[in-house]
């Protein structure tokens, strides 16, 4: 099995415009849905064993996938979006799946821990940054494809997590993805540009901190080693020289040179991959010295954010 995990954990202005959240899945009864009080857990991986197990033709993953959850095709566009899937070959691709390549990945989770890891991460979190409305959310577990991100849609808000993410890694993520959900419902949503981008991540890695016990910043950043982090330590004014330039940047290019990782990212020469949560973090932690509260931060933009923290000054 040959299979690239994107590891791009939120890019949400590109995420909006490319794909639907059709919100309810058409199979509301179905054994892969476990009901929450708030959201759902979507077993959508489930429905990818189904298509192990059909004749794997393009009509049935179509069938069994793409047209049960719209989860599913959410997931499928930002793939199609990001280019870690080629429209053309994608369909020949996945006739030539094998089932014992796919069968470890089915034993993972049960309904207890996918419970545990839901109702956990929400209880705590919501310790730390009280929801200020009740949509519902989501958490949908997937395969074939790799990433995980959050899709914030008018009636319920989802989150992604691909089976082919590491469990060690898995809350960590469901948390970072959470502080996103949590981060939204208090901002007014502002154009795109990579100072948005950096100040989201930060407030998501800060939350992380705040709701894991002990994590502390160098294992706070999903994907990113320590090793890493101790790197952005040591050239932080490299980092935030190179940065400042780049914050009204409204293209891909930012996204890719400071907070993609893997296969997408092109940090600039001689960076690590994922500055940008760094940075953010490095933001929120300056504005939190000087007397604002995580809450009141989640409700600025992030122009008064950076200015508010003196960062680049």
């Amino acid at each position: 099995m040959k299979t690239t995990i994107l590891l791009v954990l939120t890019l949400i202005p590109f995420i909006l415009n490319s794909c639907s959240n059709g919100g309810a899945s058409q199979n509301k009864d179905s054994e892969y849905i476990l009901v929450k009080k708030n959201g759902r857990i979507i077993k959508a991986y489930n429905a990818f064993r189904d298509f192990l197990n059909s004749d794997k033709s393009w009509a049935s993953y179509k069938k069994i996938l793409l047209d049960a959850y719209p989860e599913v095709k959410a997931v499928h566009k930002t793939q199609l979006n990001w280019g870690s899937i080629d429209s053309a070959k994608f369909p020949e691709e996945v006739t030539k799946y094998k089932k014992e390549d796919w069968e470890k990945y089915f034993s993972l989770y049960d309904d207890r821990k996918l419970n545990t890891l839901y109702d956990s991460v929400i209880e705590l979190e919501n310790k730390i940054l009280k929801p200020v409305e009740n949509k519902p959310v989501d958490l949908c577990l997937f395969l074939p494809y790799g990433s995980c991100f959050i899709i914030t849609g008018p009636k319920v808000n989802t989150i992604y997590i691909s089976l082919l993410i590491d469990t060690a890694d898995v809350k960590k993520i469901m948390v970072h993805e959470y502080a996103h959900n949590l981060h939204s419902q208090r901002h007014t949503e502002e154009p795109f540009n990579l100072g948005r981008e950096v100040v989201s991540e930060g407030i998501a890695v800060y939350l992380t901190t705040l709701t894991i016990k002990d994590i502390g910043i160098y294992r706070a950043i999903p994907f990113m080693p320590e090793a890493s982090v101790r790197w952005c330590y040591d050239n932080e004014k490299a980092i935030r020289d190179s940065i400042s330039k780049d914050l009204a940047d409204t293209t891909f290019n930012g996204m890719k040179k400071y907070i993609s990782d893997g296969s997408f990212a092109t940090p600039p020469r001689g960076f690590v991959e994922k500055t940008a949560y760094f940075t953010g973090y490095r933001i929120i932690e300056a504005c939190i010295r000087k007397g604002f509260s995580i809450d009141k931060i989640c409700s600025m933009n992030s122009k008064d954010i950076i200015r508010e923290s003196r960062y680049f000054e």
